[in-house]
């Protein structure tokens, strides 16, 4: 059973101040991330699907905020690679519970037909939670997060030999702009490339898109970083859209993941009955429900594009 302490936490909003440097913001967007994430470990743990996805998006924001800086100051690598395998292990699980929970329950029209086929899915859900678990009980994944924790806290990069001491010492609110900037022309570069229709084989075009999506998400927690130094209207909006576009990319995404936990279940469906007529029929559905998806991307892709955060 869940305790209080097992209850998803959701995001704080990062509150900087405009007198704050780069320095003192890079610090408490990451102390804010870990927060997230330490937040959700006892729900994870405990196989609440609810904490689990709110633990990766307190990582996704923290390696988000790590790719932002990463010009100017860089994680040591072992601890990099720690959150690179920790993220890993989370999305794997996280994949499956979509699937069970999301995609097939969403195939609504199909329901009678692909009962079995979801049960299996939950089973799949169940046994890489038990898994995720375990791998939470261990030391390694607590003194991860508390050598993180440390960087941040201590502000362990000045003992880099390299360390850069004046540009991390700029006023936030002018040091915000351009790697606002950046990652807004990285999404530019990638919603380009995606709508000049140099991804023209299907397989091509959802890694293409998954692209796209990951800049959508570096530029919106980017915004939402620098948001309360960075107010109004535009920015708002900015964010707005950015979130909007997530989500549509984020279902296609799901999508494009079920093919893959599909043909899992195919060749492995544990112990329930999957026929492959299931499978297939599923296939088809995802198939059907992507391509509508696709065709309703265009537009806001081209509104998005036109939007500036902050100029630079």
């Amino acid at each position: 059973m869940l305790t209080k302490t097992d209850l998803p936490v959701r995001a704080e909003p990062v509150r900087l101040r405009r007198d704050m440097t780069l320095e003192d913001a890079y610090r408490r967007i990451g102390l804010n991330c870990l927060r997230q994430i330490r937040a959700n470990a006892a729900g994870a743990q405990h196989k609440s699907v609810e904490s689990l996805h709110q633990m990766r998006v307190g990582l996704r924001r923290l390696r988000a905020a790590l790719d932002l800086f990463g010009n100017l100051v860089a994680l040591p690598e072992p601890m990099r690679a720690g959150l690179d395998a920790l993220a890993q292990q989370l999305g794997a699980t996280r994949d499956w519970d979509v699937l069970a929970t999301s995609t097939l329950a969403g195939f609504d029209a199909a329901a009678e037909q692909i009962a079995s086929l979801q049960v299996a899915a939950q089973e799949r859900s169940q046994r890489s939670h038990a898994a995720l678990s375990a791998a939470l009980e261990t030391p390694v994944h607590m003194q991860l997060l508390t050598e993180v924790e440390d960087w941040f806290e201590q502000r362990r990069w000045r003992e880099q030999p390299d360390f850069d001491a004046g540009a991390l010492q700029q006023k936030a609110t002018r040091a915000a702009v351009p790697l606002l900037a950046h990652a807004q022309r990285r999404l530019r570069k990638r919603v380009k490339g995606l709508e000049d229709g140099k991804a023209p084989v299907e397989g091509e075009a959802a890694h293409a898109r998954h692209r796209v999506r990951i800049a959508a998400k570096k530029a919106r927690y980017a915004a939402e970083f620098f948001h309360s130094i960075l107010p109004g209207r535009k920015m708002k909006r900015y964010i707005g859209s950015l979130s909007g576009l997530q989500d549509r990319l984020g279902e296609l995404n799901d999508l494009a993941v079920a093919e893959g936990l599909l043909a899992q279940l195919a060749e492995h469906p544990g112990r329930n009955a999957v026929s492959r007529e299931q499978i297939m029929f599923a296939r088809g559905f995802a198939a059907a429900r992507s391509a509508a998806c696709v065709k309703a991307l265009h537009k806001p892709l081209k509104a998005l594009v036109k939007l500036r955060p902050v100029r630079g």
